[in-house]
């Protein structure tokens, strides 16, 4: 790497984007995170008691006959409820935010995330442990729950102990 003289800017002598030169490829994600993370499909604890009243994936308005994608499920709740963590993790966001309204999301390590939303009440901080089982929020009247895994949201009734 060189500086040109009275310019100030660094310059290199091999850019990582040039013509005529072969891009980077794609690196493979790593082989043992499925095996990791299969190990939970259908064992884990539901957030909160109820019924779910919208499922994952493509939803159609009875109404407008609108076309959304619910990318988690709406569990209807006891306003005030406790909701809980489907496993042990690190709060890595617990505050409101647009559209979801109260949130939380925790970190279960190996890109694999929860997300409850829709919260009345939040009784974690961000960068505190969570056990699983551990209630970290009161839920609204209904409970916005996501799960994911490598960063794309899955369907959580896969994942949730089957009732």
């Amino acid at each position: 790497m060189f500086i040109v003289a009275g310019c100030g800017a660094f310059y290199t002598g091999n850019p990582r984007y040039a013509r005529g030169r072969p891009q980077p490829r794609p690196v493979a994600v790593k082989p043992g995170l499925k095996t990791v993370v299969d190990k939970r499909r259908g064992v884990l604890p539901w957030p909160a008691q109820g019924q779910v009243v919208t499922r994952f994936g493509t939803v159609v308005d009875p109404k407008y006959g609108t076309v959304t994608k619910n990318t988690g499920i709406d569990i209807s709740t006891r306003n005030g409820g406790p909701v809980v963590a489907v496993d042990s993790g690190t709060v890595s966001f617990a505050d409101i935010f647009m559209g979801y309204g109260r949130m939380v999301i925790l970190d279960h390590g190996n890109r694999v995330h929860s997300i409850y939303s829709r919260l009345s009440e939040v009784k974690v901080k961000v960068g505190g442990k969570v056990a699983k089982g551990g209630v970290i929020a009161m839920s609204e009247d209904t409970l916005h729950f996501e799960f994911r895994v490598g960063g794309k949201s899955v369907d959580p009734l896969e994942w949730l102990v089957p009732r």
